[in-house]
């Protein structure tokens, strides 16, 4: 099959635009797919400061699959492609992605000496031909450069979304690390608890005490929790009125006593005499499938502990 330099030159014009990721990758396996007959295709990248790959794109491959399958730098087929050389597999068994194949190539992402991800494409019956395999490291070239460029814009907007007053996460870079925690936690069956604080009538507040006061309480809050966590211990603002934390390797009794003794140091702050907060904790169980449904289930049980005549803690029970 010749390969298509118009098509090959009009999708290297189009990455050139600042899109995101997603859409950039989007174009490129549309263009793999005019190029090659596959049975199964995907493109597998690191999530940022973790060790975990997880699947980013694919084609003819189960939802249950790309939601389920994670990597990690301690499993084979991360230490063989740590070597930058193509895998180029013939033999069923020694690696597989979700179905049998006759030929599967699995190239590696990188970036210098930094394995960003992989890219893995199959065929049911016959082999890929050598211009087949060249046109594949093509391929896995401009997805290395694309990610890279795309992880330095996203280190750049990580360093943004960090508040200036509270210096704590804003909810799109928190909820990314969240779920690199969540999923590490949940691959090797460990504890993880989320607590979300909320401060009811905020609005009032300002009007009440003024923005600078307002904005000072935030950064007293903001040091109770921070002193009193764990380095491990996520610490994210949701809203303008509600703080989350999420604390890895934390039963319930842990992130409760944690909790307790965060809220008690909050509560004796003199500005507290106007503010009223609640406290929403969930500990992960079985039927928790994502980190936004445990975050929602965290801002509930805050929702009710606004409510409480008594207390202001409320763990989630279904």
């Amino acid at each position: 099959m010749a390969f298509k330099l118009l098509k090959f030159d009009s999708l290297l014009n189009e990455l050139r635009q600042k899109k995101p990721l997603e859409e950039n990758l989007s174009k490129i396996i549309r263009d793999i797919e005019g190029e090659f007959e596959f049975q199964t295709l995907g493109i597998f990248l690191k999530v940022p400061k973790s060790e975990i790959y997880r699947l980013k794109i694919s084609r003819n491959i189960s939802h249950t699959f790309a939601k389920n399958t994670i990597f990690t730098e301690g499993d084979p087929i991360i230490k063989e492609l740590m070597e930058f050389k193509l895998l180029d597999i013939k033999t069923l068994g020694r690696y597989k992605f979700e179905k049998d194949y006759s030929h599967l190539l699995i190239m590696p992402l990188n970036f210098k000496t930094h394995l960003l991800g992989f890219l893995f494409i199959d065929k049911k019956k016959a082999t890929f031909d050598n211009e087949e395999m060249t046109k594949i490291r093509m391929f896995a070239s401009i997805v290395s450069l694309v990610v890279q460029i795309f992880m330095q814009d996203e280190e750049i907007e990580q360093h943004r979304g960090l508040y200036e007053i509270t210096r704590v996460y804003s909810y799109k870079p928190f909820l990314s690390k969240a779920e690199v925690i969540f999923s590490m936690m949940t691959r090797y069956k460990r504890y993880i608890t989320m607590a979300v604080m909320k401060i009811d009538n905020f609005e009032n507040i300002v009007r009440t005490i003024g923005e600078h006061e307002t904005a000072d309480l935030m950064k007293q809050i903001v040091y109770i929790i921070k002193n009193d966590l764990r380095e491990t211990d996520l610490i994210g603002k949701l809203h303008k009125d509600a703080f989350v934390i999420l604390m890895p390797e934390t039963t319930e009794k842990n992130g409760l006593i944690t909790v307790n003794r965060v809220n008690v140091k909050i509560l004796n702050l003199p500005i507290m005499k106007v503010c009223k907060i609640g406290w929403g904790i969930v500990n992960k169980n079985e039927k928790i499938k994502t980190t936004e449904e445990f975050l929602k289930l965290a801002e509930k049980a805050a929702f009710d502990s606004i409510r409480k005549i008594e207390g202001n803690i409320t763990i989630y029970k279904e």
